[in-house]
């Protein structure tokens, strides 16, 4: 070991030391270095994760954006692999093409809230249901603009949140889209505090400085996959509506919780004359084991009880006769595919049409037929 020198009577190391200490420190930064660019290349190379992905805002994007996607993107997400499709966010922070906070003159606008199958997880941009509820809208009813305000792994106390930001663009219907999974989604801590430590993490040094860089590697998404992979096993399991009942403690209260939340918002929307419908949007297990509609079922009745129409897209679905890998996204993916959308749409049109916002500016169902 290296002895101090003592120069009129202070103590100094020698320098070889501290040379030393710089080498073994370096070459230890190297190393490392070194081998995250080798995991880097193996997970692009087996296309085991994206080098980029859909962002949330920042605090200061959230601060002046109704949306909660990063406004500007345009990419193709390629979480899975075999489902590439493409995504853009507009300036409001919501997907899709790019709209003026302001309504133009004559326009009639609809805000869509609601989870990944609002949002339109693993199809094209023009090919979820709210950009094709909006091409069959426009189509019947003139200027008619559908704003794609959902976001992965919401519910109902999310969209809540998510309505209420998005009154700034002056909506005139106001959709939201419920998933079976929604009522035991309550039942742990929300999607949107997540967001916020989200936005929060990513806004402070170091991470601030470094996030730029790091949301464009595959590491760093493959690491967010991990946790989110870790915090879904960690969740309740989904309530399944056909072994729900009055016995159950736990669905009955989750259930309860739901309708205050829905009543809530309902409530909300009533001093500004925006109507609220409930978009039934039902899983693959839904369509083929009629057993399993409980959770529908029920909701229906809510619904109805509190005066909130309700659009069940099961309906249409079943009708089709089409199989469910053919409507969803099987064996891959449990999401609706783009076919599955195409079959939901118009039907979802055709009944928001007979509503009172829409009535007058739509014609009668003949009409429409003939625009068919």
């Amino acid at each position: 070991m290296a002895q101090p020198l003592r120069v009129s009577g202070a103590v100094r190391w020698p320098r070889v030391h501290w040379r030393g200490l710089a080498i073994r420190v370096a070459a230890v930064g190297v190393g490392v270095l070194v081998a995250l660019a080798l995991v880097e290349a193996l997970l692009r190379l087996l296309a085991l994760s994206p080098a980029n992905g859909v962002v949330t805002v920042t605090d200061a994007e959230f601060r002046s954006l109704p949306g909660l996607l990063s406004p500007g993107q345009d990419l193709i997400d390629r979480r899975d692999a075999r489902l590439p499709h493409h995504v853009t966010t507009n300036g409001l922070g919501y997907r899709g093409a790019d709209l003026p906070l302001r309504k133009e003159p004559g326009e009639f606008r609809v805000l869509f809230t609601g989870d990944s199958f609002a949002y339109g997880d693993f199809v094209d941009d023009e090919l979820t249901l709210p950009a094709l509820l909006e091409q069959r809208l426009r189509g019947w009813c003139g200027n008619v603009r559908v704003v794609n305000a959902g976001v992965d792994n919401f519910t109902i106390v999310d969209e809540a949140r998510m309505i209420d930001r998005g009154l700034v663009v002056d909506p005139d219907l106001v959709l939201v889209q419920f998933s079976e999974n929604d009522v035991a989604d309550l039942d742990r801590i929300s999607s949107w505090d997540h967001l916020a430590r989200n936005r929060r993490d990513k806004s402070r040094f170091p991470l601030s400085v470094a996030y730029p860089i790091l949301r464009r590697t595959a590491l760093w998404n493959f690491l967010l996959k991990v946790v989110a992979a870790s915090r879904d096993r960690a969740q309740p399991q989904p309530t399944n509506g056909f072994a729900a009942s009055g016995e159950d403690t736990t669905t009955h209260r989750l259930r309860e919780a739901y309708r205050r939340a829905l009543l809530a918002v309902r409530d909300s929307l009533a001093p500004r004359h925006i109507p609220l419908v409930l978009v039934i949007y039902p899983s693959h297990f839904n369509v083929t084991e009629s057993q399993k509609r409980g959770q529908i079922e029920w909701l229906a009745k809510t619904a109805a009880a509190a005066g909130v129409p309700a659009v069940n897209l099961l309906v249409p679905l079943v009708a089709s006769g089409l199989s469910a890998r053919t409507l969803y996204l099987l064996p891959y993916d449990g999401h609706p595919s783009a076919r599955g959308y195409g079959i939901a749409a118009p039907y979802l049109a055709e009944q928001l049409a007979t509503l009172a916002p829409l009535r007058g500016r739509c014609g009668g169902s003949a009409a429409r037929k003939d625009l068919n």
